[in-house]
């Protein structure tokens, strides 16, 4: 490992260019991968800022460089992007460090004396414009996580100290007098593809491959300060580039960037045009190097709400980062990266399930378990897959959450908290078994309690109905309700001499008889007491079975009554109507003496029948 180091040290030594390109890199890369929270890195004066705090767990170093910007809008269109920079062009006659480039002038003849060229000779400058660039693949195939745009390009280079042609090249000719310089001007027309890599936001690499067409001319006239058309010549070139851009958002539909490119052009002047016959040259190849600084303005490229749903979901924020993902496929139906978005949503709904319980540790911890118990409950209901170890984390938890509470629902129970205990064991019922078991437990509690606050105001016969519902839910409270009902005939000792109807006078031998079977005796006084309760109870019993009767006998005559009501009649007199209906069961005189009016009254099957009489006779039959 470290022999390997110092090798890559004594490499970058060595290749200064390739050495601080490949640094940029590496600390870009390395700084987007640290986990602690902090501010941004920034390169280039702010151009470049990498956000080293983001928590990218999980994410390979592929995806970081090269889907980093995956869901965000394609650049559509770039209107125009213009360059200018300064290069070399060719060899000089010294050099041998380029004895192997293809880039030197093809003779006619051996004998032409060389073209002397030294290093001012070779160094110029050129323009370069594209125009019109498309994105066709995105146009195509609805490509966007990278982008690839094609239009035309435009380009004139020229040196700036031009060398002086031999003699021999202008002798005998319609030049001959004049000073000639050596200056070749080149126009190229090319189809240029510009493939963009953008892994931030804020920058992206330019990768440029042209093809087309090229003119050229050749000589300078110094004594005219003008380019002579002729010589001239034609052929095809070949231009590539390698740059980055820096993006200035304008804050409208339109972006724009400025940069700095690497160029390589090589062109082939094959068709020589020369009607003085002054250049002894039959091909003329062209290498060009420089470096330029760029300009453009373009559409497209912005960050979608995809591209922050991938970094919310690598910060480990599936939760937010599946409804991101949700509002970008609803905003961008055809993207081109849907399914990806689509299986990220599938990675979040298998995570969520962690990070709600995740969350549910936190508020435990803090002893919020209320709220945590919910967050438990939710992480439960969105396990997709059979997850058996989170399902049995979640479920100790619950169930650790489920006993604590039940143990608090006793404590309340031991201090006569009815209500409160059968409303924690209620909540308890609602996600576990431990209180669904014991629901009825303590519903008859409350039921029992109820029958006590009864109890205590001396209703006694609604208590002992509350005594025994609760002893239908729970029959172990047999011995607390047998010992409530004891008090109750004490109870009913007391108030026994003052009852007279027939329920509570059969309540109060009851609860005596009871209360005798639980001490065994209740003495003499008490004895006594029973004893005249049981021959009240008898009376009154007789009393309701003759009212029974009595009820029947009026029901009977009722319906005799109802029988032989077409012969009761007004003008009946008053021994007739005795012998139809029997006496009355009320008869009111008008005066002590004269008994000539009278009212019978006769009770019929809950019903009143009022006769009204005038000396003796009928004269008014009412019903009520």
């Amino acid at each position: 490992m470290i022999v390997e180091y110092w090798n890559f040290i004594q490499y970058m030594k060595c290749k200064k260019y390739i050495s601080s390109l490949l640094f940029l890199v590496l600390i870009t890369n390395l700084n987007s991968q640290v986990i602690e929270k902090s501010k941004p890195i920034s390169l280039f004066w702010g151009l470049i800022k990498i956000d080293k705090g983001a928590d990218y767990v999980g994410q390979t170093w592929f995806d970081k460089w090269f889907r980093s910007r995956e869901f965000s809008a394609p650049i559509t269109f770039m209107p125009v992007e213009m360059r200018y920079g300064i290069g070399f062009t060719g060899k000089t006659s010294e050099s041998s460090s380029f004895e192997n480039l293809d880039n030197w002038i093809i003779y006619k003849d051996e004998n032409v004396t060389p073209l002397e060229q030294k290093a001012e000779n070779i160094v110029g400058a050129g323009f370069d414009i594209d125009v019109l660039m498309i994105n066709i693949p995105h146009i195509i195939m609805n490509t966007s996580w990278m982008n690839l745009l094609t239009g035309f390009n435009y380009r004139s280079s020229s040196i700036f100290s031009p060398s002086s042609i031999p003699e021999d090249w202008k002798a005998n000719s319609p030049i001959s007098g004049n000073d000639i310089k050596f200056k070749p001007e080149l126009k190229e027309y090319l189809i240029t593809n510009n493939l963009q890599w953008q892994p931030f936001n804020k920058w992206y690499v330019n990768f440029k491959y042209g093809y087309g067409l090229a003119t050229a001319k050749f000589y300078y006239d110094n004594d005219l300060e003008i380019l002579n058309p002729s010589p001239s010549g034609s052929g095809t070139s070949m231009a590539l580039g390698f740059g980055i851009r820096f993006i200035i958002d304008s804050g409208k539909l339109n972006r724009f960037s400025i940069g700095v490119d690497i160029r390589h052009s090589y062109t082939k002047i094959n068709n020589i045009s020369d009607q003085d016959n002054v250049f002894p040259v039959n091909r003329f190849d062209l290498s060009n190097y420089g470096i330029y600084l760029t300009l453009s303005t373009f559409y497209g490229g912005k960050v979608t709400t995809g591209d922050i749903a991938k970094r919310t979901f690598y910060r480990r924020d599936f939760i937010t980062s599946k409804s991101q993902f949700i509002d970008f496929i609803n905003q961008y139906p055809n993207h081109s990266n849907k399914y990806r978005a689509l299986s990220y949503i599938d990675k979040c709904n298998e995570k969520i399930p962690y990070q709600i319980m995740d969350q549910g540790l936190f508020l435990d911890d803090k002893g919020n378990t209320k709220d945590a118990l919910k967050k438990y409950l939710d992480a439960k209901s969105r396990i997709i897959n059979k997850d058996t170890l989170l399902n049995k984390s979640l479920d100790f938890r619950i169930n650790e959450i489920a006993r604590n509470w039940m143990n608090s629902a006793e404590l309340l129970l031991e201090k006569e908290l009815y209500k409160d205990a059968l409303s924690l064991v209620t909540n308890v019922a609602s996600f576990s078994e431990l209180g669904e078991k014991q629901i009825n437990r303590f519903k008859s509690y409350v039921i029992l309690g109820e029958g006590k606050k009864l109890q205590s105001i001396l209703i006694i016969g609604k208590a002992m109905e509350k005594y025994s519902k609760a002893l239908e839910l729970n029959n172990e409270l047999e011995s607390k309700i047998k010992a409530l009902h004891y008090q109750a005939g004490i109870q009913l000792v007391e108030l026994a001499n003052d009852v007279d109807e027939f329920d509570e006078i059969m309540l109060a031998v009851k609860s005596l008889e009871q209360a005798k079977t639980f001490s065994k005796s209740l003495g003499d006084r008490n004895e006594k007491l029973l004893k005249d309760l049981k021959v009240k109870l008898e009376k009154l019993d007789n009393y309701k079975i003759n009212a029974n009767i009595d009820r029947e006998m009026s029901k009977a005559r009722y319906l005799q009554a109802i029988a032989r009501s077409p012969r009761l009649t007004i003008g009946m007199s008053l021994p007739l109507i005795k012998d139809l209906l029997g006496s009355p069961h009320e008869k009111i005189v008008n005066d002590i003496v004269d008994q000539s009016e009278q009212m019978w009254i006769y009770h019929l099957n809950n019903k009143q029948l009022h006769l009204s009489f005038k000396d003796f006779i009928l004269f008014k039959i009412d019903e009520y």
